[in-house]
This record gives structure tokens, C-alpha cells and sequence, in this order.
């Protein structure tokens, strides 16, 4: 059984803050797909600070090896990947769940994940590939908007309205193809029917050709912990064939997660 820990809201007076360090993540994070390599100059602007400063930080990154220069551009190293391990190897809910997973892939074999919402993204924190080939590039630490997945659609569908609508005010719909759902009216109305329905089922939102089947994982106390998924090809089954074979399975290891959790 894991080990639950009840989460406490801490007032963190500014005094006993860091800064330095609030900035440091900031300068680790400035890397991103389309920005993989930065000057002290860019980074300088990406996270608004001197050039001076932003020097010093990259300078001290690479004194300690999470990141490498070419004498004018900086980009992080593998040794970066030690920090989302850290937690890995810490959480024991991820832990836990990966077994589930297992099963799960096994039994239906195809590629199945658990997965968290962070501020407006959903996170893959578990994956479990399929045997066959599957390059959907969503593993451990994937980061993707929310409404684009079908994990990231049922656990901001555990809001409430008001928050839904928070949500979709702040964010813009981006077409990642061209059957993603833009209209923010259309993706609340889908958000509330996933709700009303205790599971989702996406397809081509993020990428071509590709099918998410979700369900919430919930605690013993009712809580949401996370969403499990699975990741398909729509090419091998129908949207109807594939809910009645995956549902029923990510269902119960849902249920039966419940009670250890």
C-alpha cells in the first residue's frame, strides 16, 4: 500500500525565500524546443534579468555540469535529467502505479501512462510502451497543453465550471492539426460531457492518426491523483470498437488502484 501524505497549504513569508535559486529554475527552464541553445544575451531576455547575471548563471551551470558551451551558446546537458529522477526515485505513487501499468499494456497491448495536471499542461509521469512500435514521444516528463491529450481533457474536466472557464480564458487554442478543437465554447461542452461520462477518448488533437483513451485515478478518499490512459493508433480499430476493448480495463485498474491509494 503507498504511504499517503496529506498535502498542507504553507504562507511562505518573502524573507525566507531564495531568490537566487526561484531565478536558477527559471534559467533551467528558459530551455525548450525552440529554444535549445541560448546566449547569455537571450537568456538575458527570456527570463528578465542583466546579461551579467545571466552569465554568471550558465557559468555556474556549467561549473557543475548541467550544461555545456561552445564558447557562445549554452544548452543543457544530460546530466539535467538527474533532477526529474530525483523525484522519481522519491515518489512512491508513480512507483506504485507502474505495475497497474504493466498489466494493463500487457493485457491490451497497446501503450498506457499515468499522468498529472500541472498549472495548464498535463505531464507524463509513468509510461508503459506497447510491444509494437508507437513513436508518440510521450515519455516520463512529456510535458503537452492540456485540452490536446486525452489524460490532460478528464483531469481538467474534474473542475469546476468556474475553474474550467478561468482556464479557458487564460489560454490560447493552438491547431496542432487540423482537427484540433480551437472553439473554446466546443472544448468546455466536451469537457463537461467528459465529466458527465467518467472517461475521454481523443483522436488526430495532437498528432495524426493518434487515439487516447482516459479514465481519473482518484485516492481512497475521493481525491484526484491523476488520469491513466492509453496511447493507439486509430488505424487499427474503430473509436467504438477500441472504448469497448480498453474502457472496461482502465476501469478497473482504476478501481482496484483506488483501494491502495
Amino acid at each position: 500500500m503507498v504511504k499517503r501524505t496529506e498535502l498542507v497549504e504553507v504562507e511562505v513569508a518573502k524573507r525566507d525565500l531564495i531568490e537566487g535559486l526561484i531565478k536558477g529554475i527559471d534559467v533551467i527552464t528558459a530551455f525548450n524546443d525552440e529554444s535549445a541553445r541560448l546566449t547569455a544575451s537571450e537568456l538575458a531576455e527570456k527570463v528578465c534579468i542583466s546579461r551579467s547575471a545571466a552569465r554568471r548563471y550558465l557559468l555556474t551551470l556549467l561549473h557543475i555540469g548541467l550544461v555545456a558551451t561552445d564558447g557562445r551558446n549554452f544548452w543543457l546537458t544530460p546530466k539535467i535529467l538527474n533532477l526529474g529522477r530525483s523525484y522519481l526515485d522519491s515518489a512512491r505513487l508513480p512507483r506504485a502505479i507502474v505495475p497497474f501499468l504493466q498489466r494493463l499494456t500487457l493485457q491490451l497491448q497497446e501503450s498506457t501512462n499515468y499522468s498529472v495536471l500541472e498549472g495548464d499542461d498535463v505531464v507524463y509521469i509513468s509510461r508503459v510502451n506497447a510491444p509494437r512500435l508507437l513513436n508518440t514521444g510521450f515519455e516520463p516528463g512529456t510535458r503537452l497543453p492540456a485540452y490536446t491529450s486525452t489524460a490532460g481533457r478528464v483531469l481538467l474536466a474534474a473542475m469546476p465550471d468556474e475553474g474550467l472557464l478561468a482556464y479557458l480564458d487564460r489560454i490560447e487554442l493552438i491547431a496542432y492539426t487540423h482537427l484540433t478543437i480551437t472553439d473554446k465554447k466546443q472544448l468546455f461542452q466536451e469537457l463537461v460531457n467528459i465529466r458527465e461520462d467518467g472517461f475521454g477518448v481523443t483522436e488526430n488533437q495532437y498528432e495524426i492518426g493518434l487515439r487516447g483513451i482516459s479514465v481519473p485515478l482518484k485516492n481512497r478518499r475521493g481525491a484526484l491523483v491523476g488520469a491513466l490512459s492509453i496511447s493507439m493508433m486509430i488505424a487499427g480499430s474503430s473509436r467504438a470498437e477500441a472504448t469497448a476493448k480498453c474502457l472496461p480495463a482502465l476501469q478497473a485498474a482504476a478501481n482496484t488502484l483506488m483501494q491502495w491509494l
